[in-house]
């Protein structure tokens, strides 16, 4: 997943956290450095372009469940579409050819590149790596882009137009489709439960929904361990609830194991947003945990260990990422 180094450098041989970079006047900044006030329009500039970048990473970050699955479908796209091209043009192209080609923005100049490795596998593995990193860091501020854009929509306007409609209107190349569809659909979901609960944030519903992929996981792996396949994919949802001892507001995400097991075999962040009553129920999950957590008292539950907790709250280890979060809306 995208990310950034916690300390920014603005000299050598010194560098500033984001907060305090971020935070500190202009004037209280060109005393830090040292600098003149003839720097001012330089340090200024310089302080407004790293904590621009900061706040789309930090955005990258709270969205990177979609963002990672947003970025594999549109290499996907990108990828299938060169291919019609053929290696021989592909592989001796430039860059900015096969840019001019899509029609994508510039900087998504490193994916294309990570496509014509992939295409043409030139490069060792440590510059696919690095070919890999790049890729996904400048995508993710294409799609950070994509995102914002689609927020400031009213939720009429953003969840009743069509896909190609919006590509119209927004002017994306169809490379970028997978990312547009991803993003309207996990937007209208948190839209939907922000209608029923305002007190729970964006920031907060991006966080529930990458808890909620992360408890999918632990209750597939706890049922294949357990449990024969035979038995899973023959229960009925409250028999797998019983055995897996987690309340009936988690019928959503039991639901999604078992289907993942004896079915599709596909879990992504898509299917999480686009059933908004499964999420909805590990909200209010979380939500109940966190009016136990009230009850232990704030010194208690914010210095405790999250094993410590689930005894406490006598809950099961597969609810680790429920309780994680609760205690995260409750400390903060």
């Amino acid at each position: 997943s995208s990310g950034i180094n916690a300390e920014c450098p603005l000299r050598p041989g010194k560098s500033y956290s984001h907060d305090k970079l971020c935070t500190t006047k202009l004037q209280d900044l060109l005393d830090l450095l040292g600098f003149p006030e003839a720097l001012d329009g330089a340090v200024e500039m310089a302080q407004n372009k790293i904590c621009g970048f900061f706040s789309v990473q930090k955005r990258s970050s709270e969205v990177d469940f979609i963002l990672e699955d947003s970025f594999i479908d549109t290499v996907k796209r990108i990828y299938n579409q060169l291919k019609e091209y053929g290696t021989n043009f592909v592989c001796g192209a430039k860059i900015q050819e096969l840019m001019d080609i899509l029609g994508v923005d510039d900087r998504l100049d490193s994916a294309i590149a990570y496509v014509q490795n992939k295409l043409c596998g030139e490069s060792d593995a440590l510059v696919k790596r690095d070919v890999h990193s790049a890729a996904l860091q400048a995508y993710g501020s294409v799609f950070g882009d994509i995102w914002d854009t689609l927020k400031s929509w009213s939720h009429d306007k953003l969840c009743t137009t069509k896909l190609q409609d919006l590509l119209d209107i927004l002017g994306f190349p169809e490379a970028l489709d997978g990312a547009v569809e991803m993003a309207q659909s996990a937007i209208c979901g948190i839209f939907s439960i922000e209608k029923r609960d305002m007190e729970i944030s964006t920031e907060r519903n991006l966080q529930s929904i990458g808890a909620f992929m992360k408890t999918v996981r632990i209750l597939v792996g706890r049922l294949l361990k357990d449990y024969m396949k035979g038995l899973i994919c023959s229960s009925r949802l409250q028999e797998l609830m019983d055995l897996l001892e987690v309340p009936d507001s988690l019928d959503g995400a039991v639901e999604m194991a078992q289907k993942f097991i004896c079915g599709s075999g596909i879990l992504s962040s898509s299917l999480v947003t686009k059933d908004s009553a499964a999420l909805q129920g590990f909200i209010d999950t979380i939500m109940g945990v966190v009016d136990q957590l009230s009850e232990l008292g704030q010194s208690y539950v914010c210095n405790a260990g999250i094993p410590e907790l689930l005894t406490s709250l006598g809950l099961p280890d597969t609810m680790v990422s429920v309780v994680e979060t609760a205690v995260d809306w409750f400390c903060n």
